[in-house]
Formats: structure tokens, sequence, C-alpha cells
């Protein structure tokens, strides 16, 4: 399953269906077949599902707005100042600027034409103008989903896509918590072990998960170990007059995110408050 979007396709579902995400957001997915392909897979035929997402949406037209911005800042600041003495005027350099500043903005660049008005004979530019092509721009919060497999469901495709992009990002998470990455080994016996003990510490974790979303708590492995970074012991020693060492053991107080994540997997929210421990 990739994301990709076909130039052209045609409606297979007749109405749109309703999801939500963890959010409690609605995301209304259609199956979608593609009328028109240059390439064609013998033995296969691929349907897209297409998704809208208000929140991706939203999101994606902020950003819009924030580059765009910035673009016709950078353009304008150039067109202010070739009028005035000293400044760059140069038809090579000018050109050299705005395609660096297009090429930095480029989700937004390409949209935009630039008009130059040139003096030839002095080899500098007069004046600049620019046009942005919406008819280029594509659908906000819209993107399409690749499958094979005709019969299944539009739920369970946007549920198995969201089981390979959690699949990975528990994996990404893993591997620097656990330091698997990379692997310097050489031999199957070695690497074989360091595999599976990333298989294993995604069985934890997705123990820990499944009984934490019984609770109705839907948070990512990633927003579990950042909640849960602030709950740690420390040991701090001194010693007494008679030249004994006191050890003492302490444990932070949980806060009310990492409290209630303590209590849906019935554990103690604080494995001990207070040890102490004299050794001569």
């Amino acid at each position: 399953m990739s994301r990709s979007t076909p130039k052209d396709y045609t409606k297979i579902s007749k109405e749109a269906q309703t999801i939500t995400d963890n959010r409690g957001n609605e995301i209304p997915v259609r199956r979608q077949a593609r009328h028109l392909t240059k390439v064609s897979v013998p033995g296969k035929d691929d349907h897209y599902l297409q998704v809208k997402s208000d929140q991706k949406k939203l999101k994606e037209e902020s950003m819009d707005t924030k580059l765009t911005q910035r673009l016709e800042e950078q353009l304008n600041h150039i067109k202010h100042k070739l009028p005035k003495k000293g400044t760059l005027k140069k038809i090579s350099k000018i050109h050299e600027k705005v395609g660096a500043i297009k090429s930095k903005l480029s989700r937004v660049g390409w949209l935009y034409e630039i008009e130059y008005v040139e003096d030839q004979e002095k080899g500098i530019v007069t004046d600049i103008n620019w046009t942005r092509h919406k008819e280029k721009e594509k659908p906000k919060g819209e993107y399409f989903l690749r499958y094979t497999k005709t019969a299944i469901e539009e739920d369970k495709i946007w549920d198995a896509y969201n089981l390979t992009r959690d699949v990975e990002a528990v994996f990404r998470c893993l591997k620097t918590d656990l330091n698997i990455r990379p692997i310097h080994h050489q031999k199957d016996k070695y690497i074989e072990p360091h595999i599976w003990l990333g298989i294993i510490g995604y069985q934890v974790v997705n123990y820990i998960r499944r009984n934490l979303k019984n609770k109705q708590i839907n948070h990512s492995w990633t927003t579990i170990v950042e909640t849960m970074k602030s709950m740690q012991c420390a040991v701090n020693t001194v010693n007494n007059d008679k030249n004994e060492k006191i050890y003492i053991k302490l444990c932070t107080r949980p806060t009310k995110e990492q409290k209630e994540i303590f209590d849906a997997l019935k554990f103690k929210a604080r494995p001990f408050t207070r040890i102490t421990k004299v050794v001569t």
C-alpha cells in the first residue's frame, strides 16, 4: 500500500463512508478506480482509496499560507530594491536569486510564473512581476491509498494502512530506545538476536497499548514515552559522622497523565516512596 495521486479516476462507491480517527475527527473515505493509466501490470487490477480529512486540510492551508507569504515577501524585497543604487540588478544575478528562492520554497514556488522587465543594453532588470496559477494547486486535505484487493471494504483498507503506519512509528522509536540502530554484526547468528530484540520489544509495546486502549487511552507509543519520561528514581549517597555510607533511594511523584496510565495498566503509581540503607 503506497501513497500516490492518480491523474484521473472514476468512483466505485456511491456514497463516501465516514469514519473517525483516534481524536474523534470524522474522515470520509471513498473507494476509487483509476480511469486513465500509463502503466498496466499483468494480472493486477489496482484501486485507490480517496481520503479527505478536514484536519489535514486546515494544516495544509496553514502551511501554504505561511510559505506563500514568505515567498512573496522575498520577491517584493528584490523588486523594491531595483530602482535604488548599489543593489542587485544584473540579469543573471536576479535570475539566480529568484531561482534560489523558488527552490527553497518549492512547495509553493512551482505554482508561480515570474516575468522580468529587462534592459538588455545595460544588462539589468528594471521590474519583476509574478502570477500564481491556482489551477495547478492540488486539493487540500485529500490523498489516495493504493491497494490491490478489490473485495476488501473501505474501513478495512483504512485500518490496514493505519496499522502499517503505526508499526513503523513504533519501530522507529524502539530502535532508538533499545539502541539497535544500525546493525553492525556480520554473521547471521548475531544479527538474528538483534532483530528479535526489536520484535520482542514491539510485543511488549503492543501489550501495553492494547490495555491502555481498553481504558480509552489511545496515545501513540512516542506520546507514552514522552509522558512517562519524567517518572524517575534517584539514589543519593551521604556519609554520617561514623563514616557509614547512607543510601537514600527516592521515587518521583506521578503527574495526572502518568497516574492514569499506571491505573490503566494496574501498576502502582509509586513503586516505593523512600528506601534508606546504611552500609558500614
